[in-house]
């Protein structure tokens, strides 16, 4: 429970309280662009479809083999 309520607190800081500011208003408007996107990959993220920085993993494993 602590920890969703440190995910919403940061999505309250981070994105509300910037997103009310009339001069942020034409980024944060395509709401499409950018929170979807982000959702979607935690989902991805979270159910093991993606492993974090794999292509930084395969490509230093390579250097190993040197």
């Amino acid at each position: 429970m602590l920890t969703i309520t440190n995910y919403i607190a940061a999505f309250w800081t981070v994105v509300v309280m910037n997103c009310i500011q009339p001069v942020n208003w034409e980024a944060c408007a395509p709401v499409h662009e950018w929170l979807l996107p982000e959702l979607e990959y935690a989902w991805k993220l979270k159910t093991g479809e993606i492993v974090p920085y794999q292509t930084e993993k395969d490509y230093l494993r390579g250097f190993e083999s040197l």
